[in-house]
């Protein structure tokens, strides 16, 4: 069993009835056996496949983007987090924590020392204005911040303290290409988020190459796993057809909501899509064009590679081709033999390659 469940479990499996629960899920906490959890524990997750995961085994869950301003002060007894890859998430969900705690209720944080988790324990038990109960475990930290029934989470004093510098809202969107006439939005939440993703923007420089190799111009487009809509966008302006409809999915929640925003500002046809790697969609393309991932959380993990790849075959249509940008040393090619027929990396430059990829 996967060793961040096990010791996440006694305090998900035994919290009692009468103790109302939140887990916090971000990616990290793919993997975990929801169906074992205690029935006072409630999910709320970023990601559309664990949020699926919870309502497969029956959980209360919700799927948002970490919004807890549906929970009323003092909501819960416990709140459980696996800290995230990104600070500001970190941040936004601790500062939180406070305000949904009742009196004498417990954040619980997990994290290895690499990932910041002491830190995190003595920032949140500062918010808190209380000590942090630290254990070690291996090569994870486990903390206890206990509310001591005395703070008053909306009190001037708590709100300078934040962990997140107020100059950058967790909920805010930030322009991306500032100074352009019209800015790209994006929002912390995503990976990435501040910035333009050097292999995306590499592929962007070659959308006019990709497009031209079609018979006819494509009038469908899949941007899969599409962060906050850089690709749709560079797409839409690349071939300035009306008539061209872009789909655009993602798993994670501040991914969506950016997307969104991106699509209205730039009036994009189409729509935008949670879902995990495009399970959702029935649709199939003429075009897909995709940067895949390849960690997951703090993990690398190669599988996902193949898994947008076989994704990206199943919503091509027959005539279809796929635009794929990775790392250098992502095995695209190799990964792709057994599911395209053609496979023609066109450029390998710092340190990406794009991939050109058919069925027929």
């Amino acid at each position: 069993m996967d060793a961040i469940f096990l010791l996440l479990q006694p305090y998900l499996c035994s919290a009692g009835s009468s103790e109302s629960c939140l887990l916090v899920a971000d990616e990290n906490l793919i993997d975990i056996p929801f169906a074992s959890l205690d029935a006072s524990v409630q999910v709320l997750s970023n990601r559309f496949d664990i949020a699926r995961q919870a309502q497969l085994a029956n959980c209360e869950y919700l799927f948002n983007d970490f919004d807890f301003s549906g929970f009323a002060n003092a909501s819960f007894k416990r709140i459980i987090y696996r800290v995230s890859k990104e600070k500001p998430v970190a941040h936004h969900i601790i500062n939180n924590s406070l305000r949904l705690l009742n009196d004498n209720g417990e954040l619980i944080l997990l994290g290895a020392k690499n990932e910041g988790i002491k830190t995190y324990a003595s920032k949140a038990a500062n918010y808190f204005d209380t000590q942090a109960m630290v254990s070690k475990h291996g090569n994870y930290y486990l903390a206890t911040i206990t509310k001591n029934g005395v703070q008053n989470p909306t009190s001037n004093n708590l709100n300078e303290n934040r962990l997140l510098p107020l100059k950058t809202p967790y909920e805010n969107f930030t322009p991306i290409n500032d100074g352009e006439d019209k800015p790209l939005y994006s929002k912390p939440g995503l990976f990435g988020w501040n910035k333009i993703d050097r292999g995306s923007a590499l592929l962007a420089q070659h959308l006019n190459e990709f497009f031209a190799d079609f018979d006819t111009p494509p009038r469908t487009l899949l941007d899969l796993g599409c962060g906050y809509g850089y690709l749709s966008v560079m797409a839409a302006q690349t071939l300035l057809d009306a008539n061209l409809h872009i789909e655009a999915t993602d798993n994670c929640a501040a991914a969506i909501i950016a997307c969104h925003k991106n699509f209205a500002a730039f009036d994009i046809s189409g729509e935008v899509i949670a879902a995990d790697c495009a399970n959702t969609v029935k649709k199939t393309f003429d075009a897909v064009l995709c940067n895949p991932p390849f960690h997951q959380g703090f993990k690398t993990d190669s599988r996902l590679t193949e898994k947008f790849l076989k994704s990206a075959a199943q919503h091509l249509k027959p005539s279809g081709r796929a635009l794929f940008v990775v790392n250098q040393f992502v095995p695209l090619e190799k990964l792709a033999q057994p599911i395209f027929s053609r496979c023609e990396k066109i450029i390998e430059a710092d340190g990406f390659k794009l991939v050109v990829l058919s069925k027929n």
